[in-house]
């Protein structure tokens, strides 16, 4: 049975083999012995927690799960030091494993907990259960004696001295993949800062354009690998979320480059158009369109947002403040919606609806 998963999923468009695989060696050949192993591991942990079960609706976790998987696995070539493909993909689908069993056990509260972003999420976790999801996560994997790389990514991943260090770096690639993943997803929410993803990528040596092109594999991948893995709806929730808000136009205000691409690249993977910012304030072909601006304060001087405000507030547009730990809003914009650089289409819906009157 094993070995009719692995040789469907080898001949997949997930990996492109150029010549149709019929034979465990030649599968062997190309994955290695090690890929092989992780992928029975990810079989064997979907059935596991089947087996399990839950009161719960997993299906949100199941879908973050796959796409930090995902998003490990297309990291993996791309960091500063050798890692494996598929021992990321199984890190990445094993990282948050303590939440299934946290699901299992306290089913009637920890459908809202998971929905909380990390930290607030770690702290009831800890008053309600007595565990966080990553240290039941941890217990678990080393019961099943797993190598220690697996339990100190599902320990680890939200531990941000951890990494943006350089001493486990399969467990800052799965915390990359998990802020990924949380960006792609509809429901999930994070709470990395600007800060904490910059220093996670020097950490294990990613460029920001890289981060893009992995959220669009993410969106490519997710769906076949799921229907392999036999997990339920896993790549139908994302459908649902995208029907939440409709297609916008957006603005970033900020004379930022960086911050700029950043906040472009989320815009277009939750499936919006970005709109020069001169050319708006320029009133070219096409302004007119835009539906939502998003302003920078910390690229601003106080008299640019405070004319900036007066402004916007003429437009029919909605309005939100880019925001990091310890950002000063002025009072002509305190009134507006905020948002962190690093948003997910939740927290992107959330400012829309939160216009002020």
């Amino acid at each position: 049975m094993l070995a009719a998963k692995v040789l469907k999923l080898v001949n997949s468009s997930f990996y492109g083999v150029a010549a149709e695989v019929t034979t465990i060696s030649r599968a062997v050949v190309l994955l290695g012995f090690s890929g092989i192993r992780n992928l029975a591991l990810g079989f064997g942990t979907v059935e596991a927690l089947s087996e399990m079960g839950s009161k719960s609706d997993m299906t949100d976790y199941w879908a973050h799960a796959m796409a930090t998987a995902t998003a490990a696995q297309a990291l993996a070539p791309l960091v500063n030091r050798r890692t494996d493909p598929e021992e990321a993909f199984i890190a990445g689908l094993m990282h948050d494993i303590g939440a299934y069993v946290l699901a299992a056990s306290v089913p009637e509260s920890y459908g809202d907990i998971i929905m909380l972003p990390a930290s607030e999420r770690l702290r009831k976790e800890q008053d309600v259960a007595g565990f966080t999801h990553a240290k039941v996560g941890q217990g678990l994997l080393k019961f099943w004696d797993l190598p220690e790389v697996f339990s100190n990514a599902a320990r680890y991943h939200h531990d941000v001295e951890v990494t943006s260090g350089e001493d486990q770096p399969l467990t800052s690639l799965v915390a990359l993949a998990d802020i990924l993943a949380t960006i792609h997803g509809g429901s999930l929410i994070t709470d990395a800062s600007e800060n904490d993803l910059n220093r996670m990528c020097g950490a294990v040596g990613i460029k920001p354009e890289h981060l893009c092109t992995t959220l669009n594999t993410i969106a490519q991948k997710i769906g076949e690998m799921a229907k392999f893995m036999k997990i339920s709806g896993a790549g139908s929730s994302l459908e649902k979320a995208e029907n939440k808000i409709p297609t916008m136009t957006c603005v970033v205000v900020t004379t930022d480059e960086s911050r700029r691409n950043l906040v472009e690249c989320l815009l277009k993977h939750l499936g919006h158009e970005t709109f020069p910012m001169d050319s708006y304030f320029n009133q070219e072909p096409g302004g007119s369109e835009v539906g939502l601006v998003l302003v920078d304060p910390q690229a601003l001087s106080r008299d640019q947002l405070d004319r900036l405000a007066v402004y916007l507030v003429d437009q029919s547009t909605s309005m939100g403040v880019l925001v990091e730990n310890g950002t000063t809003i002025p009072d002509s914009m305190t009134a507006w919606p905020t948002i962190n650089f690093i948003f997910g289409r939740r927290q992107l819906a959330e400012i829309i609806q939160m216009q002020p009157a």
